[in-house]
């Protein structure tokens, strides 16, 4: 009996997915699933910078549990662009005017209804985003040997997410994303961890869209701050938006 145990154990060990285990070793390193699951709202204070442009602004970044999100940036010579979610109606306000996303664009700003998801989606809301991962091989990123994995969300097209090899940590997203302006290619690089109350959490980004760069440097992260609910309240522009569809 304790021989066919072990055998079991043994057939489910080699079973695993091995892109789940690396997804699971970023949950560890990064301070285990229980400590991400003390935190149920995040405010993040920073900047956004356009390299090669001059433009740097304020940016300030608002999350909760159940989906809630507000992010407001403030470019000089652009003007303010926002976007945000009350956990049902996803919606964003730029020089173009108040609009609101749906099908595959709601989706991916959606299913990770955790408030430090965004930057774990992977390894945080696997199951509710994607439908399948898996481990492609090994790459050579920034002189590190790193674990490249291939994320299927359960809408849109996969995006690819890679992992320290040594440290377990993600250090780049490749993906996807849908916009008015069509199917818009981004890769996210992470440039620096912090820990922040036993969590290491990303606090230097970069987004690469084409030709354009956006690094994100956040000065102030805090954990279940009071971030009251009319943060996330729908503006009117916007709650106008809601009114005419349902008409």
């Amino acid at each position: 009996m304790r021989t066919l145990l072990w055998l079991c154990a043994v057939s489910v060990s080699f079973a695993q997915n091995p892109a789940d285990k690396i997804l699971e070793r970023y949950l560890e390193v990064t301070g285990g699933k229980a400590a991400y699951d003390k935190v149920k709202s995040v405010s993040m204070l920073g900047t956004m910078e356009i390299k090669g442009q001059g433009v740097k602004g304020e940016m300030r970044m608002y999350r909760k549990d159940g989906g809630k999100y507000y992010t407001v940036v403030d470019l000089p010579g652009i003007g303010k662009q926002e976007d945000g979610s009350d956990g049902l109606t996803v919606w964003d306000k730029t020089v173009l005017g108040p609009r609101l996303k749906t099908g595959v664009e709601k989706f991916l700003a959606t299913c990770a209804a955790g408030a430090l998801s965004e930057y774990g989606r992977g390894p945080l809301e696997k199951d509710n985003c994607y439908s399948k991962a898996e481990l492609v091989g090994e790459e050579t990123f920034e002189g590190r040997t790193v674990y490249k994995l291939r994320m299927t969300p359960k809408e849109g097209k996969p995006e690819e997410q890679y992992y320290d090899k040594e440290t377990g940590l993600l250090v780049k997203t490749r993906m996807i994303m849908p916009s008015p302006m069509g199917e818009v290619p981004i890769v996210a690089v992470v440039n620096e961890y912090r820990v922040i109350e036993g969590i290491k959490t990303p606090v230097k980004l970069t987004n690469e869209m084409g030709a354009v760069s956006m690094v994100m440097n956040f000065t102030s992260v805090k954990f279940n701050d009071s971030v009251p609910e009319t943060m996330f309240a729908l503006p009117p522009e916007i709650q106008a938006l809601v009114k005419a569809g349902k008409k």
